[in-house]
């Protein structure tokens, strides 16, 4: 039950901040828009963000932490595999790209990523 006390933690958290209670709506959308964009720098070849990408990062973070005060554990295991399915392309890019380097991190990341999305989800049923 520790976990639930840490989403009823963010939850109490994010209501009572006069700056980001407003934005506790936008927590789903944000998230998943933010995860999608990171997804298709990666896949579309001259498709970059530039220096919007550090903000769609952060952004992707911050409305993640706020999804995590929803309790809604479809969607949050839905923006962790946005993530894990990100740095499996960066790993398979890594791979068969100019250089050819097998990346540790991205496939750590993937399987971090990987696990917290099965827990997720698993407790998405379990509900």
């Amino acid at each position: 039950m520790g976990f639930e006390n840490v989403c009823k933690s963010l939850k109490n958290y994010f209501s009572n901040n006069k700056i980001l209670a407003p934005l506790q709506m936008y927590a789903l959308p944000v998230t998943l828009v933010c995860g999608a964009l990171m997804v298709l720098q990666l896949i579309i070849p001259g498709f970059s963000l530039g220096w919007f990408y550090t903000l769609v990062k952060v952004a992707f973070y911050l409305f993640f932490f706020m999804l995590l005060g929803t309790e809604n554990f479809l969607m949050i295991a839905i923006a962790l595999g946005l993530r894990a399915v990100y740095f499996l392309i960066d790993e398979i890019q890594a791979l068969v790209g100019e250089y050819s380097y097998f990346s540790m991190a991205s496939l750590i990341y993937v399987i971090v990523f990987g696990f917290l999305t099965y827990l997720a989800y698993m407790k998405s049923i379990k509900k």
